[in-house]
């Protein structure tokens, strides 16, 4: 699979990009400029009041002893149209952390993979299905004696602990595939808590508003800060990671709290209208509620990610901090996560090379039932869909 051809650079279509993102770039500035005009205020606040958030600064030199961890990832890309359907295919694998000397290759690294072809995959269940095959990888983990052979303590996921969020903010109604996803996500936090592991999960993508639309509110509220209606808005309308980075200087946490108890979390979901929505998914899955939520950004770093902690093992939230403080790289995440998502990296080849063994594979199958002469229209039926264009899936 080549790259899709570029457009040219016409002087029309260069003048109308321009016009456009200088627009967009306008608008952008304009935003920022408010929220920074307020963000020393939010920080000094939150360090000099009772606020229901907390900063917490962390020692890179206090580094608490972990004896192993389990990170989980996995990997997609948009689906390969082809004329029989779509060809979508999922790159889960783990590593320990730190590696195991003297044990079979598995207990240190594993791959798992699921292709599927035919039906259309939307992108709920492409996400779905990548993340049923990360539980299901850590159900396999937990399950079998020989992980244990040497000391570990953590699981930690590249990605939610909570799977589905913020779909569970938004309606009660899924798909099978997420339906069976939170399912098998109960049945690890059920064996984590049995086998005394704690979970963690890592989210480098961060689309939540606990600060904009929950805290500042909070905040706003009790009146020790004062807002115009234009800052508000653009406040309301940033990301947790935009507002934690600014918040935030390298080697310091940013504390939300439980998710079925965290006055910020709550008030969010009011400001959103989404109360109902969530407290009814809590009580249908009461493991969420033990879930804390923070921001943390690595004194190696000048980036920001969410942490989800569900602390079976009572390691204790600032030993965990501190760990990941300690041993997370310029990209914010910790080491593991960072090995893990090299392992998973999925690439062109490989898509191109699941798709000869099926037509390999199918075309043996389909001579057990028809003539020879026939078996050609496999390749017809596994040929790309639209051959005006020469895909390249992205990653998901």
């Amino acid at each position: 699979m080549e790259e899709e051809e570029e457009p040219d650079l016409t002087p029309e279509l260069i003048t109308e990009l321009s016009k456009k993102s200088l627009e967009e770039a306008y608008k952008i500035g304009e935003q920022i400029a408010y929220i920074l005009s307020v963000i020393a205020d939010i920080r000094r606040v939150i360090e000099d009041t009772e606020s229901p958030a907390k900063i917490v600064r962390l020692d890179p030199k206090r580094t608490p002893d972990i004896k192993g961890i389990y990170a989980i990832d996995s990997s997609f890309r948009t689906p390969l149209p082809l004329v029989y359907g779509d060809l979508f295919v999922v790159v889960g694998g783990y590593i320990r952390y730190p590696r195991a000397r003297g044990v079979d290759l598995r207990i240190n690294r594993g791959m798992r993979i699921a292709v599927k072809c035919g039906e259309e995959i939307t992108g709920r269940i492409q996400t779905a299905i990548s993340k049923i095959v990360e539980r299901k990888i850590a159900c396999e983990i937990l399950k079998d004696p020989s992980f244990e052979t040497k000391p570990w303590e953590i699981l930690m996921f590249d990605g939610p602990i909570i799977p589905l969020w913020p779909i569970v903010v938004v309606t009660t109604r899924f798909y099978t595939q997420e339906e069976k996803l939170l399912e098998i996500s109960g049945q690890v936090a059920e064996f984590c808590e049995e086998k005394k592991k704690t979970v963690i999960g890592i989210v480098k993508r961060v689309r939540s508003h606990f600060i904009g639309r929950g805290l500042i509110k909070i905040l706003e509220k009790e009146g020790e800060i004062m807002l115009d209606d234009n800052t508000r808005r653009a406040l309301e309308r940033t990301s947790d990671k935009a507002l934690a980075t600014l918040i935030l200087q390298p080697g310091e946490a940013l504390l939300i709290g439980h998710l079925g108890s965290s006055p910020i979390i709550d008030r969010t979901l009011v400001t959103e209208n989404r109360r109902e929505t969530f407290l009814s998914f809590l009580n249908e899955n009461p493991w969420t509620k033990d879930v804390f939520v923070g921001f943390i950004k690595p004194y190696r770093s000048r980036h920001v990610v969410r942490f989800e902690i569900a602390d079976y093992s009572g390691i204790g939230l600032e030993n965990i901090l501190s760990w990941l403080n300690a041993n997370s790289s310029h990209t914010a995440c910790p080491y593991p996560i960072d090995l893990v998502d090299r392992l998973t990296n999925m690439t062109n080849s490989m898509y191109e090379l699941i798709r000869k063994i099926i037509i390999r594979g199918a075309t043996r199958k389909l001579s057990e039932f028809t003539k020879a002469d026939r078996l050609g229209e496999i390749d017809l039926l596994l040929e790309l869909a639209d051959l005006q264009k020469k895909y390249v899936p992205n990653m998901g």
